[in-house]
């Protein structure tokens, strides 16, 4: 191989792989609690789920209703434990509005915070209509819920009603959690797959 090539190798390469690397972005970290143990993190995030049906019912993954080391992020305290409800990046749709989104979330946990930090961490971010008080037209739903908690049928209406209002990461916690009360619930694997295909596009 002759000296050009190699020189050529040697300058392109690197370009290459740079290009493929993410750009780090800006994301407000959701908190909300934490503390020297994993228990007093996980006793926070508990908490939360008491009170708000979509904590309760999503499929917690990485940086999203997740308890973590705080070391895990850049510029937090180093050696403690927190409960993350969540990454949003800064163009996402609920980091236009954050002070309202943390207003909603701070009367269910009055200690929720949020900091800014950069890094490349996907879109885990909570679904801001969570953590709203619901209307007239979306309150029945969670009354049934609240009486039939053990009821596919119950957590399939109300998925298809937060479908049809556009509230599609919500609608798909509901669609699994009917399914997992029911598995066999025909109308629930029609919409948790339709739900799959509209948050993919």
């Amino acid at each position: 191989m002759n000296s050009r090539l190699l020189l050529l190798l040697a300058v392109c390469v690197p370009l290459l792989a740079s290009a493929r690397e993410p750009k780090p972005r800006t994301y407000d970290i959701i908190i909300v609690g934490g503390g020297k143990t994993e228990a007093e993190a996980q006793a926070a995030l508990d908490r939360l789920k008491a009170q708000v049906l979509w904590v309760r019912v999503a499929q917690p993954s990485g940086g999203f209703l997740a308890v973590e080391k705080s070391d895990t992020y850049p510029g937090l305290n180093k050696g403690l434990y927190i409960a993350v409800l969540g990454l949003c990046a800064r163009d996402a749709e609920v980091a236009t509005d954050l002070k309202r989104f943390m207003k909603a979330l701070k009367v269910h946990a009055p200690g929720a915070y949020s900091k800014s930090i950069k890094g490349q961490y996907g879109d885990p971010c909570p679904p801001s209509g969570a953590f709203t008080p619901p209307d007239a037209e979306e309150k029945p739903f969670l009354e049934r819920i609240a009486k039939e908690p053990k009821s596919a049928e119950a957590f399939y209406a109300y998925g298809l009603f937060l479908k049809e209002q556009g509230r599609l990461t919500e609608a798909d916690a509901m669609a699994g959690q009917a399914l997992e009360l029911n598995p066999e619930h025909a109308e629930a694997k029609a919409l948790a797959h339709l739900l799959m295909v509209l948050l993919t596009d």
